[in-house]
């Protein structure tokens, strides 16, 4: 399989290099050399797919594009990546390029409530109910992907964002300076994270938030429609009244409101770096201390970033990135090892 690879470095620039490979290491080994990367990478393709998986990596086509990104890097996202989406839509006044660009740097927000309401006006519900590239191959243009259905490509995009939370919770706890000097504490956190990775697995890194199949976890009801849940501190989106810009979408609907619902946000109500970071790292610090009498409630905080038990999805209008004012439970940092047979369990 040959396959083009673009990375991305800190410094915006990109190195494209052609490689022949047969497997998602062989790409990754090859990849780090002709671009000069020591660091571990993840596999990302442009359309935000991360690429962790070799059976899915196999599906993949040959001359595809791949971003090599590093432990502190991330793929372009934000008001860049909807340009570059709202631009492969075709929509003629997108055409204009640099005008375009510019035009969605600038109050970013207020544009998008304004093509909000423009995907309201211009909807097409009858192929809402659509499912496969066949009913609706117009819904699967620009796609970087071999999703065969809109529920697969759906659940793909949950997983991602999920996975990015992953993957950014390691990254931040292999930045403390214990993690790099003290074993034990260490090994604590690598114990947990572990533990951690093992329950997303099983629970499919929580695909099924997007997917509309999925009748237990789904965000939304049987026809894709999603609902603003509001602002961190709020029971209810504000604009849920509204008669216009009422904060839903329906993804499922068309091509420009899949586009536009990547630009929704899952909000976690207590914040991931600014609190539930630092509450893992004191977690370590006091299983460590005990050495083998306690461990970390790895549990706790599993749905503290990956559950709707403290993630909200909420409209961009209602993503509020100032500090939230909500701590994590340290009664729930730990829990208790009992030794029994010379192996310890956890009570």
């Amino acid at each position: 399989i040959v396959h083009q690879i673009p990375c991305r470095t800190q410094s915006t620039k990109r190195a494209v290099v052609l490689l022949t490979c047969n497997s998602l290491q062989e790409l990754k080994r090859k990849g780090k050399v002709k671009l000069g990367i020591e660091e571990n990478v993840r596999v990302q393709m442009t359309d935000g797919t991360i690429v962790d998986d070799e059976d899915y990596f196999q599906t993949i086509p040959s001359q595809t594009l791949f971003l090599l990104l590093k432990p502190d890097e991330d793929a372009v996202t934000g008001t860049i990546l909807l340009y570059n989406a709202l631009k492969a839509v075709n929509i003629d006044y997108l055409k204009a390029g640099n005008a375009a660009e510019t035009f969605f740097s600038n109050n970013l927000k207020e544009k998008l409530n304004l093509l909000s309401k423009l995907l309201k006006k211009e909807s097409k519900k009858w192929n809402t109910k659509a499912s496969t590239k066949d009913d609706d191959p117009k819904w699967f243009e620009g796609i970087d992907s071999r999703s065969k259905t809109k529920e697969e490509f759906m659940t793909r995009r949950s997983q991602d964002r999920i996975r990015g939370y992953l993957y950014k919770t390691q990254d931040d706890l292999k930045k403390s300076p214990s993690y790099n000097t003290d074993s034990m504490f260490r090994t604590k956190l690598t114990d947990a994270m572990n533990a951690i990775v093992k329950q997303l697995k099983c629970d499919s890194y929580f695909g099924g938030y997007f997917d509309r199949s999925n009748k237990s976890v789904r965000l939304c009801d049987e026809l894709g429609n999603f609902e603003c849940k509001g602002q961190w501190n709020l029971n209810e989106c504000r604009y849920k009244k509204a008669a216009i810009s009422n904060h839903v979408i329906n993804p499922y609907e068309s091509r420009e409101a899949r586009i536009v619902f990547s630009t929704w946000n899952f909000d976690h109500v207590i914040e991931r770096s600014r609190t539930i970071i630092p509450a893992i790292l004191e977690a370590a610090k006091m299983a460590s201390a005990s050495e083998n009498k306690s461990a970390i409630n790895y549990n706790y905080f599993y749905k503290l970033i990956f559950t709707t038990a403290n993630l909200k999805l909420v409209h961009i209008v209602c993503h509020d990135k100032s500090v939230h004012n909500v701590k994590c439970d340290a009664i729930k940092y730990s829990l208790r090892c009992l030794e029994l047979d010379g192996r310890s369990r956890i009570e």
